[in-house]
């Protein structure tokens, strides 16, 4: 059974549960990699008669700073210390990226884009058959699955589904394109996006053909620009993610409120805004896209 559990940050989301400790223990992003292995060999060194790790967990890639782990340098550690890999590839998604080779458990959010209407909920969890640790996790799922998922819930998921590639090409290539504005936009600070962001990671699991995934978040020098050009853009406001339509979000006020120093530290800026890109005509877009930077700019020179 865990007990107690260690989280492990480096600029991208990972989390490893231990067998013992005395309490929850967070590195800062400041430390890479390299700690994660000094803490595991540490905790075998303690502990040499059983394994020191139970499992890590990623997504791939990152909310909202869309970074990737190092997956085939976390996957030797796992094969090294005998932990569980998990990862959560929602936002990079099964048409974009591969992630199994690298994990024994890989788990999606189907309510995102997978079905993208917004009108159904279910998720998705799947196991490498090549992993160590595969027959025991078998072995517990058929004994402990129970198949309780609403038959018009399945009904409208699956046919949600259907266009699920055509729709992913669509969002991946109005993604890249306001991104690609963004980045040249003197008043913005950094578009975070796999393509920018830790891209040689993402290479690594990215698909032939694959794109970056229609989720990025971006910040502006000014706060004050950043207000403004959330407020200015002509698209639905809202938490979620994975929509056929786009929609954004002022990250960090909504999600840390009450613990923006404490975000601030792991990088995610009080003024983050994140959109998740929808599937509307790409000039449409980025006319949108231009005017709310520009109506956001010119308000501070009043």
């Amino acid at each position: 059974m865990r007990q107690n559990s260690l989280s492990y940050k480096y600029g991208v989301t990972v989390s490893v549960t231990f067998w013992l400790h005395p309490g929850s223990i967070i590195l800062r992003a400041a430390i890479d990699i390299d700690g994660l292995e000094i803490i595991l060999e540490k905790e075998k060194a303690d502990h040499p008669d059983k394994s020191s790790a139970l499992a890590l967990f990623t997504e791939f890639p990152s909310n909202p700073l869309l970074r990737c782990a190092d997956l085939p340098r976390l996957r030797a550690l796992a094969d090294k210390y005998d932990f569980l890999i998990v990862v959560d590839e929602t936002i990079g998604n099964l048409v974009n990226v591969e992630v199994l080779p690298y994990a024994d458990v890989v788990v999606s959010s189907l309510s995102k884009v997978f079905s993208g209407d917004s009108n159904v909920m279910g998720g998705s969890l799947i196991l490498n058959p090549k992993g160590r640790h595969y027959s025991e996790l078998k072995t517990y799922f058929a004994a402990n699955y129970e198949d309780s998922y609403y038959c018009e819930d399945a009904t409208y998921m699956e046919r949600n589904s259907r266009d699920f590639s055509r729709r992913i090409r669509v969002i991946d290539a109005n993604t890249q394109a306001v991104c690609a504005f963004l980045h040249s936009q003197p008043s913005v600070k950094t578009v975070y996006y796999p393509k920018y962001t830790t891209p040689e990671h993402y290479a690594r699991c990215k698909r032939p053909g694959g794109g970056f995934g229609g989720l990025f978040s971006v910040t502006f020098h000014d706060p004050r620009v950043s207000e403004a050009f959330f407020n200015a853009l002509p698209c639905h406001k809202g938490p979620s993610l994975g929509t056929n339509f786009t929609l954004a979000c002022p990250y960090t006020i909504l999600g840390h409120y009450a613990e923006l120093d404490w975000a601030a530290e792991y990088g995610v800026e009080k003024g983050l805004v994140r959109v998740s890109v929808g599937m509307e005509d790409q000039k449409v877009l980025l006319d949108g896209f231009e005017r709310a930077l520009k109506v956001a700019v010119d308000s501070i020179k009043d």
